[in-house]
């Protein structure tokens, strides 16, 4: 399950760094369009303009190489290092606008990059990568300290300790400037750190998940809201006695079957088979308890019953009908032998409950109802009938003139382990 959760969590960060391109892309565009109404000079507009479109286009190739779902954490690097470049190259740009050395280069840390700073490291976070606004941070400290250092090169570099002096003059605020150079460091380990966070969290959603995932292998989708909403009561050991449906099937032959096909074929043909049977089981809300073999041992009314249970149970017992009809007809057509399954399905009161100890729990389904639904199942195979109930599920269905198959009476059997007779009724699916 790590494994998977890594490979989850993989895509989440190729989605967090498209979405950190595409803002990036946007941010570029609009500066491009803001260059052409506030630069100063030609030069200005020409070089911001050229920076601008070549981080489109650099950003494009990343992003079309992302969707391939390829070096992932090299786009990663590149982007930060884009960033670092960009940020590097333009107090130069608007330093040699305004004059370049005619002018002091106090002018080189005046320049407002810090809002740009800002808004780049943010974007970085949306990688959920915390290595990106760490490094970039981290990088942008280094680099503004060369600018300072480059700055106060030039005997011209005036500081004063005025904000009115440093805001309107021509001298720079040196102290603001290092503490300004502070904060980005401190605001990039603050997301480094609320990105890990996420991360962390966004493993944990994964992993959450992919066990809904799995639980979706056992249970339907309604009975897994159920489970998940469940108290914690819930997953100790013991149970209830409840009403449920119970539903046997068998592959008639199987043995033979198996025999003929080999380990290899018999286990693709199984797959292939339950797949689709758990299709019709899970779309009227059944249980899938266990495999037994080519088997099937499947619930209706676990872990919460309803009136519709009975119903439900002979609804999902004609899907499966159907469904096995279809993939026969492809079996056929493929040159196969068709494949012949027995139903049967009992209703009454059972144990429902978690079976086991607390570090090993089986939910499952104990009692006589269990017990005479596998032997209806296997009445079929005497009776060369391939779907039969119990006249104790259909009395418990309301109308049982809407079940979409044909009913027939096969009389009284006494069941294996039962001291009185069952009436056992032939389900006819066309």
């Amino acid at each position: 399950m790590a494994m998977k959760a890594d490979q989850m969590l993989r895509e989440k960060e190729i989605q967090g760094t498209g979405f950190s391109l595409y803002g990036k892309i946007m941010i570029a565009s609009i500066l491009t369009i803001i260059t052409f109404f506030i630069a100063q000079s030609l030069y200005e507009l020409f070089m911001l303009t050229m920076i601008n479109l070549v981080t489109i286009i650099v950003l494009i190739v990343l992003l079309k190489t992302l969707k391939k779902n390829k070096f992932v954490s090299a786009i990663g690097i590149i982007c930060v290092l884009l960033d670092l470049a960009i940020v590097s190259a333009l107090p130069f740009v608007w330093y040699h606008s305004v004059g370049g050395e005619s002018v002091p280069r106090t002018y080189l840390i005046k320049t407002s990059t810090h809002f740009i700073i800002a808004g780049t490291l943010v974007m970085n976070a949306f990688t959920i990568q915390p290595m990106y606004p760490l490094l970039y941070s981290f990088g942008v400290v280094i680099n503004q300290a060369l600018l300072l250092w480059y700055a106060q090169a030039d005997p011209r570099f005036q500081s004063t300790e005025s904000f009115k002096e440093a805001w309107l003059g021509n001298a720079a605020h040196v102290n603001n400037y290092i503490v300004t150079m502070g904060v980005i460091g401190v605001l990039g380990f603050a997301l480094a750190y609320l990105t890990f966070r996420i991360r962390k969290t966004l493993f944990l959603v994964v992993k959450s998940e992919l066990k809904t995932d799995q639980l979706s292998r056992y249970f339907s989708p309604h009975v897994i809201q159920e489970i998940e909403s469940a108290e914690e009561g819930f997953f100790s050991p013991g149970g209830k006695k409840q009403d449920v449906a119970v539903l046997f099937c068998d592959i008639e032959g199987f043995t033979q079957i198996s025999e003929t096909l080999g380990p290899e074929a018999t286990l693709s043909l199984l797959s292939e088979y339950h797949s689709f049977m758990l299709e019709a089981i899970f779309k009227y809300r059944g249980t899938l308890d266990k495999f037994i073999g080519d088997g099937m041992l499947v619930t209706f009314g676990t872990p919460q019953p309803s009136e519709e249970d009975p119903l439900s149970a002979v609804l999902a017992g004609i899907e499966m009908k159907h469904k096995l009809a279809e993939w026969n007809r492809t079996r056929i057509a493929s040159g196969l032998k068709p494949i012949s399954i027995r139903i049967g399905i009992h209703f009454g009161p059972a144990i429902v409950g978690n079976v086991g100890v607390a570090k090993r729990l089986e939910y499952t389904v104990i009692g006589d109802t269990v017990n005479a639904a596998s032997r209806i199942e296997s009445l079929g195979k005497e009776l060369k009938k391939s779907f039969l109930v119990s006249k104790d599920l259909l009395d418990r269905i309301p109308n049982p003139s809407s079940i979409p198959a044909k009913l027939k009476s096969l009389g009284g059997f006494s069941l294996r382990g039962k001291t009185k007779t069952t009436e056992i009724f032939s389900i006819e699916v066309e």
